[in-house]
């Protein structure tokens, strides 16, 4: 581990933090999500941070971030090993971290126990189903998370209702801090658009894995209720999943091949293009932290329809969004067609969704909070 074994400490004013991964997703793992921008935008605004990037993902060697000066990057196929109890016994002999910043449930209690014997203060940060979905339907998930909650000094996550949650289950409320992921405008920015008008055909897009949590199937069936009412709409499926042939058998049966395209998995960097070209994203999930494309979709200036599911609920605006219930394809179908029938409110909403996501969700805003953080867990240590 010829990283860590060679590190020496530079500067007492630097403030050092491991940051634990050990699945790094993204639609292409290849390319920056939300952990990249991150530690990116955390760099570029303060120069005292210094980054140990410790990420253990079981199908390839990846490079969450390119290594630097301040940021070191070590790949391992798993935390679950004699390698990672002597990588970690380096780690805080050598590289002395101020802060552990982990991600997910049960990792995170792996590496509170090496942070506990050093005295370093613990984040777990929080992203979506560790705490929205899988502790009300598995006793052995609340017990792990009740026990991250005890041992972690703060909870991230991304959404009030993820807070909310995490009060649920008797996690401290001094403990749980919101912190709102970023969007790259520079690369989620509208461009030219051609906005629905009774001259084409309306257009509507979804993203996600295709699984029964993300509900495509519901919009499968809604499409059936437009094509049987004569609304000529065509429907973009992007992704991958268990349940693609499933999708693949449903859309035959219902004779909607001309008006379905599934895509398959796109590069994130392509997924503005797609976006460009659409009026409507919608997106039936039955459980959400905070989607994050959902917040590129609404700075693509797309009106949206959700579900009343999680973070959902605190993206929803009075114009440009609507919300349905879960599991509902008539409200599904519902909903787009009331954009069909009120297009002035596609455009219309559309500038409204883009000016509600640039005022709130900035890399560099989040990186202002989570310095706030790192540095009240530093000094109260």
């Amino acid at each position: 581990m010829n990283l860590v074994d060679t590190y020496q400490t530079k500067s007492k004013e630097k403030l050092r933090i491991l940051f634990f991964t050990p699945i790094f997703t993204s639609v292409n793992i290849k390319e920056d999500n939300y952990m990249t921008f991150e530690i990116k935008s955390v760099v570029k605004n303060y120069p005292n941070i210094e980054y140990l990037v410790y990420c253990a993902n079981p199908r390839e060697k990846i490079e969450i971030v390119k290594p630097s000066k301040r940021i070191l990057l070590v790949n391992r196929k798993s935390y679950k090993n004699i390698l990672f109890l002597k990588d970690m016994i380096k780690i805080f002999i050598k590289f002395k971290p101020h802060i552990v910043h982990s991600h997910y449930i049960v990792p995170s209690i792996f590496v509170n126990f090496f942070a506990k014997i050093f005295q370093v203060p613990t984040i777990l940060h929080s992203r979506g189903k560790d705490v929205n979905y899988f502790p009300y339907f598995s006793v052995k998930s609340k017990i792990l998370l009740l026990i991250a909650g005890k041992l972690n000094n703060m909870i991230l996550t991304v959404g009030k209702a993820m807070k909310t949650n995490c009060l649920k289950f008797k996690i401290r409320e001094n403990k749980v801090k919101v912190i709102y992921n970023g969007i790259d405008f520079n690369q989620f920015k509208l461009k030219e658009k051609n906005y629905f008008s009774d001259q084409r055909i309306l257009r509507l897009i979804n993203v996600g894995s295709f699984s029964l949590e993300k509900g495509q199937h519901l919009i499968i069936e809604a499409c059936k209720k437009l094509k049987d009412n004569n609304i000529k709409f065509h429907l973009e499926l992007i992704g991958d999943g268990i349940l693609k042939q499933m999708l693949v058998d449903l859309i035959n049966k219902y004779n909607l091949e001309d008006s379905i395209s599934m895509l398959g998995p796109i590069e994130h960097s392509q997924l503005p293009i797609y976006l460009q070209k659409a009026d409507i994203f919608v997106f039936p999930s039955v459980t959400e932290g905070l989607p994050n494309v959902v917040l590129e979709a609404m700075s693509m200036n797309l009106v949206i329809i959700l579900t009343r599911v999680g973070g959902n609920l605190e993206l929803a605006q009075n114009i440009g969004s609507i919300l349905v219930n879960p599991n509902d394809p008539q409200q599904l179908y519902d909903a787009i067609l009331h954009y069909y029938n009120n297009p002035q409110e596609i455009e219309i909403g559309g500038e409204i969704n883009r000016s509600f996501i640039v005022n709130t969700f900035s890399w560099d805003n989040h990186a202002k909070k989570l310095y706030q953080v790192y540095n009240y867990l530093a000094k109260k240590s």
